[in-house]
C-alpha cells in the first residue's frame, strides 16, 4: 500500500498517527524520525519544542498523477534560455549588463513559471551539455524563486530572488572560454580565475542603478559556505545574506543535476542527498529543509529508467534523510529500491506541443 503524505496542526494531532516525515526543531536538529507512532507524551513533547505544524502519513490507493508541463510554460522557459544566451553574448562584449532587460526577462517568462504547481519539473528538461551556462541561469533562477515562494516571501521579494538568480554566473561571461568549457582538470592558477565570476558579476552590476541591495550581495556571496569554506570572502554564518544562502542550495542542485564539460549529470536523488549531507555544515539547514520536504511533492508522477532498464512511475520517496523510492513499473509491478543509485534517469512527462514550443525558441 502506498502512501500520502498530510500535514496537521498540533493541536489536530492524535496518538496513533504516524509520522511521514522527520521533525526538526529551529535549528535543524531531528527531533523525531519518520514512521514513529505518536502517543500523547511525544506530542507533548512537541508543544514544548514549539513545533507548529508536522507531516503524518496516511494510506491511499496510487492513483495514476502523472506530470505535465503546460505549453505556455515550456514556451516561456525555453524562451527564457534563449534570451539568456542572446544577453550574455552582449554582456561578454560590451562588459555592460542591460539590467532592464533581464528584468523583462524575469517578470515575463520565469515568474510565471515560478508561480506554476510543475515549476521544479521544467529543471529536467534535458538539456545539451554546451548549452549548461544559459540553462543554470535560468533554472537557478526559478528555483531561488520558487524555494523563496515556499519559504512565505512576498512577490516583490520572490522577484527580486529570481533576479538574483538569473544574474548569479554572469561574471563568468568575463573568464576565457577555455577555462569555463575545459573537460580535463582545472589548475591551481585555473581554479583561482574560476572563483573570480561571483567579484566579477558584482563589479559589473555595480556599474548599473536600482539594483537592491540584497541583489547584488546575493550574487556576490553565492558560493560563500556557513563554515567559512566557500569564496571569495570566505564569510560564515550571519555574514551571508539569507538570499545567497538559497542561490547556494538552487546552484548546487542545478549543477550536480546538469551535463557540464567535465561532469556528467546526477539525478535529482543524488542531488537532494548531497543536500542532505550538507545542511548541517556548508548549506542553510532551514533552506534545505524546507526544499527538501518539498522534494516528495514534485517528484512524485515523473518517470524514471533503473540500471537495469525498467521503466516506471515515482509513487513513493520516504524521507529526505533516508530516500527509499517505491516505482510502479510499466508492467504494473512496485520496485522499491534500496540504493538511489538504482535509478539511471529521471523524465518529466511532457505535453506533445513541446516539440513545437522548443523549435519555435530557437530563433
Amino acid at each position: 500500500m502506498a502512501y500520502k503524505i498530510k500535514h496537521y496542526e498540533l493541536a489536530h494531532l492524535k496518538p496513533g498517527m504516524v509520522l511521514g516525515k522527520p521533525v526538526l526543531n529551529r535549528h535543524g536538529r531531528v527531533l523525531l524520525t519518520e514512521g514513529i507512532e505518536l502517543n500523547q507524551t511525544l506530542i507533548n513533547r512537541l508543544m514544548e519544542q514549539y513545533v507548529t505544524m508536522v507531516a503524518i502519513r496516511e494510506e491511499h490507493c496510487y492513483q495514476n498523477d502523472r506530470i505535465l508541463l503546460e505549453d505556455p510554460g515550456v514556451f516561456n522557459y525555453l524562451g527564457a534560455v534563449a534570451e539568456v544566451r542572446n544577453l550574455l553574448k552582449i554582456v561578454r562584449h560590451a562588459k555592460k549588463i542591460p539590467v532592464k532587460q533581464f528584468k523583462q526577462l524575469v517578470e515575463t517568462r520565469i515568474l510565471p513559471i515560478v508561480e506554476s504547481s510543475a515549476a521544479i519539473n521544467y529543471l529536467n528538461i534535458d538539456r545539451p551539455r554546451e548549452e549548461y551556462i544559459f540553462h543554470h541561469c535560468v533554472n537557478v533562477a526559478l528555483l531561488s524563486g520558487v524555494i523563496g515562494k515556499w519559504l512565505g516571501y512576498g512577490k516583490h521579494e520572490i522577484a527580486n530572488l529570481t533576479l538574483a538568480g538569473l544574474l548569479h554566473d554572469i561574471g563568468k561571461t568575463q573568464i576565457p572560454d577555455e577555462i569555463l568549457n575545459k573537460s580535463g582538470k582545472l589548475t591551481e592558477r585555473e581554479m583561482q580565475l574560476i572563483q573570480l565570476h561571483s567579484a566579477h558579476s558584482y563589479k559589473l552590476l555595480s556599474q548599473t542603478e536600482n539594483l537592491p541591495f540584497e541583489v547584488m550581495i546575493s550574487i556576490l556571496q553565492h558560493h560563500e559556505r556557513l563554515d567559512g569554506s566557500g569564496y571569495p570572502g570566505h564569510f560564515q554564518q550571519s555574514k551571508i545574506h539569507v538570499h545567497a544562502r538559497i542561490i547556494a542550495v538552487a546552484d548546487v542542485y542545478d549543477a550536480i543535476t546538469a551535463d557540464r564539460s567535465y561532469s556528467n549529470k546526477a539525478t535529482p536523488f543524488v542531488a537532494a542527498e548531497v543536500l542532505a549531507n550538507n545542511m548541517f555544515s556548508k548549506l542553510d539547514a532551514a533552506i534545505c529543509t524546507t526544499f527538501l520536504e518539498q522534494f516528495e511533492c514534485f517528484m512524485l508522477g515523473n518517470l524514471v529508467e533503473l540500471t537495469t532498464g525498467q521503466r516506471g512511475e515515482i509513487i513513493h520517496l520516504g524521507s529526505f534523510l533516508n530516500l527509499s523510492p517505491i516505482i510502479r513499473c510499466n508492467n504494473g509491478d512496485l520496485v522499491k529500491l534500496r540504493d538511489i543509485n538504482q535509478i539511471s534517469h529521471v523524465r518529466t512527462f511532457i505535453i506533445p506541443e513541446y516539440k513545437a514550443a522548443r523549435d519555435g525558441s530557437s530563433g
